[in-house]
């Protein structure tokens, strides 16, 4: 039977994306920077301060400052801001500051973010000032209370950033997967999402537009000077995305933005169970859309063309014996699966959770879709807070 020739180009455009998204994917991960290949600096380091906004973090915060105040790293310091926790995430870094010999200061704040701020950046930014009016660091780590730190990975992080001549340095740490639920979404909307579709060389250059840079929010370190050039945390109040706004922004003032592979030495598990998967993405996901619904419906065809609908093909073709739709369409399928294993191989997921890519998708889009209806209902909350509506997150 043969293929009309309109659903044959469109299956053979589909497969030559596909390919082109396999050929970024590689690329990407050969150039990406291991931080373990550069030697740590000396005595003489440059002074880091760490950040880490906390808001309702018990169960994690202690692990996290731990790791955070055994780093080998000569010349740094800690600022933990409780960001008006309502359990013990407050009592619990106070009892670790007392021991932890002036290197732990904690900021405890009590107000809620005023119109036009969202919480995390209004955290960060009260805390920036305070570090300010403490010391004058040449670096600042911006992370989060649930990422753990083997004991070199400042160091080398420090030591990356210099060599690689960054004003911002990122990495996306090694995730830990348990559930169905964080083994489809999280490599999807992470890993996948920025080394399949980013290329990386165009990211690292100044000399390309800001739409060409990406970032983590669980592990940013800026140079200080680049962190205030951008504006800092004032210039990305009400972007729930701040960790991307503050990459373009970083971009946009003329320096180097550099993603960066951690290996094991940053390490978190984002959630615990499909319930903090759902919630957690849907705070944010239209925000990548500009909570625009033309947009997200681009982006979700473009995705079910992309990585779904080659499986309906595979299917259809096989049971209408079709053998030209049915290799072009098993080609498309194991193009996708290839850059997924690629990145899996790479940031130890499980390899053979690369053959649901597809199903990985469908729950992601549906993670998209009621992060839409959150931004326009405003019936969301994460930790206590209102997700959506006016806020937009």
């Amino acid at each position: 039977m043969p293929v009309p020739a309109p659903l044959l180009i469109y299956q053979l455009a589909v497969l030559a994306f596909l390919l082109a998204l396999l050929g970024i994917t590689a690329i990407n991960l050969l150039v990406l920077p291991r931080i373990e290949r550069h030697l740590p600096p000396g005595e003489k380091a440059p002074l880091v301060a760490v950040l880490v906004p906390a808001r309702n973090e018990e169960a994690g915060i202690e692990t996290c400052l731990r790791s955070l105040l055994a780093q080998n790293y000569p010349n740094f310091e800690v600022w933990l801001y409780d960001d008006a926790s309502t359990d013990n995430t407050g009592q619990i870094a106070a009892g670790i500051a007392e021991q932890s010999g002036g290197k732990l200061h904690i900021v405890t704040g009590t107000d809620a973010p005023p119109p036009g701020w969202l919480g995390k950046a209004h955290a960060l930014y009260n805390l920036y000032k305070v570090v300010r009016e403490h010391s004058m660091p040449d670096y600042l780590l911006f992370t989060d209370a649930d990422v753990r730190f083997e004991p070199a990975a400042l160091g080398h992080a420090v030591a990356a950033a210099e060599a690689e001549e960054a004003g911002l340095l990122s990495i996306f740490p090694r995730q830990i997967t348990v559930t169905w639920a964080e083994r489809l979404a999280v490599p999807t909307l992470l890993h996948c999402t920025v080394y399949t579709f980013l290329p990386l060389p165009l990211a690292r250059s100044k000399h390309t537009g800001s739409a060409f840079a990406a970032a983590n929010g669980q592990f940013m370190l800026f140079h200080r000077e680049a962190y205030e050039a951008a504006g800092g945390h004032t210039a990305v109040r009400g972007q729930i995305l701040e960790d991307v706004a503050l990459a373009r922004a970083v971009k946009q003032a003329g320096y180097r933005v550099v993603l960066a592979d951690g290996g094991g030495l940053v390490v978190t598990r984002m959630y615990k169970d499909a319930s903090e998967v759902w919630n957690g993405y849907s705070k944010n996901a239209y925000a990548f859309f500009g909570y625009s619904p033309l947009y997200l419906t681009v982006g979700i065809v473009a995705l079910a063309a992309l990585y779904i609908g080659p499986l309906f093909f595979v299917l259809y073709a096989a049971l209408s014996q079709n053998w030209l739709l049915f290799a072009v369409s098993l080609a498309q399928y194991l193009a996708a699966v290839a850059a997924r294993l690629l990145i899996s191989a790479r940031f130890r997921y499980r390899l053979l959770d690369s053959f649901l890519h597809p199903l990985a998708i469908a729950f992601v889009i549906a993670i998209e879709l009621n992060s839409m209806r959150w931004a326009l209902t405003g019936k969301g909350a994460w930790k206590g807070r209102v997700v959506g509506g006016e806020n937009k997150g």
